[in-house]
């Protein structure tokens, strides 16, 4: 599954990682961005983006006459698709749709027409998280950032190492993303419009199966990236073709500073120290130890306790 994500780049930034070289073209291309549609959210850059938090959605200019030249779009999204029954306020329709399951995604009431309709979209971020869920006797989930391999030099949870360059002949030169696959759709209610997402994910591969039984369908290729925004000339069926478990991803251990999502800072990324980890796992023991250690108190309290009476017991006799 996929529950919480990370992209802290701004605007501008967000454009120039997002660059592109059109078909036939000699230098790269930002993609536009189109104004907000979100009852008045906005983007803001967080390390710990949630479901109903917006965040920048690549998506094909196809559908937007007013679009300028390029083939290719940035929208700002609210995370979860809102189904297009739903009458009443955005986020009471009590449906959980952060994810989409790749496996019944054609047959979906709610997924199989905004597939067939052309909402495919692209969800750049920076890292996503997942909990342990696989360490069944672990009475805390370990939570864990899970990013794209990085060039040299460049530290994940050090801002400071990004270059974050970029120019129309070379492209971008910065902190490599995440492309995960996605569905869109349009909601109106009245005058309010909100556009929003929901990320596809898939059975886990070997990479990632030590951590969960599932994991968000990530494009890994400019050929798989291109062809799942292509929505004119490559069919859903041959779209769903390119969607294969990635295979080369990085990722370390953080603090459940994350688990609460109104933390959105950089301690939400942090790699957690070896020192850290092995505090919290002797905690853990310990804690875990301490009904062991109160029941072996408690046996010899009764051995001391029938002593005594078998003791008082004889001394009455006599």
């Amino acid at each position: 599954m996929c529950g919480r994500t990370g992209l802290s780049l701004n605007k501008d930034q967000v454009q120039c990682a997002c660059s592109y070289k059109p078909k036939g073209a000699s230098v790269y291309k930002k993609p536009d961005w189109l104004p907000e549609h979100n009852a008045g959210k906005e983007y803001k850059p967080s390390y710990n983006i949630a479901p109903t938090d917006v965040t920048p959605i690549l998506i094909s200019s196809s559908k937007f006459k007013n679009a300028t030249s390029g083939s290719r779009l940035l929208k700002p999204m609210m995370w979860g698709i809102i189904p297009p029954w739903h009458k009443g306020e955005y986020n009471t329709h009590k449906l959980t749709t952060n994810n989409c399951r790749l496996e019944s995604i054609k047959s979906s009431k709610l997924y199989g027409p905004i597939l067939k309709n052309g909402g495919r979209c692209i969800i750049v971020a920076e890292g996503f998280y997942e909990w342990q869920t696989t360490n069944k006797s672990a009475k805390v989930k370990q939570p864990y950032y899970i990013y794209a391999p990085q060039n040299d030099n460049t530290v994940i949870d050090d801002a400071s190492t990004w270059r974050n360059n970029y120019n129309e002949e070379t492209g971008w030169d910065g902190i490599n993303l995440l492309h995960i696959a996605g569905l869109y759709d349009i909601w109106q209610n009245g005058d309010k419009i909100i556009y929003a997402y929901s990320v596809i994910t898939m059975d886990s591969n070997e990479t990632l199966s030590w951590l969960h039984s599932r994991m968000p369908a990530i494009l890994d290729t400019q050929d798989q990236i291109d062809a799942w925004l292509d929505t004119e000339n490559v069919n859903p069926d041959l779209a769903l073709e390119h969607l294969k478990p990635v295979k080369l991803l990085s990722w370390h251990k953080v603090s459940t500073t994350v688990n609460n999502s109104r933390n959105k800072s950089d301690d939400c990324n942090k790699r957690m120290k070896v020192e850290e980890s092995k505090k919290s796992q002797k905690s853990l023991t310990a804690w875990l130890t301490k009904p062991e250690k109160r029941k072996v108190s408690d046996e010899c309290n009764r051995q001391v306790k029938k002593i005594k009476i078998e003791s008082c017991t004889k001394s009455n006799s006599s």
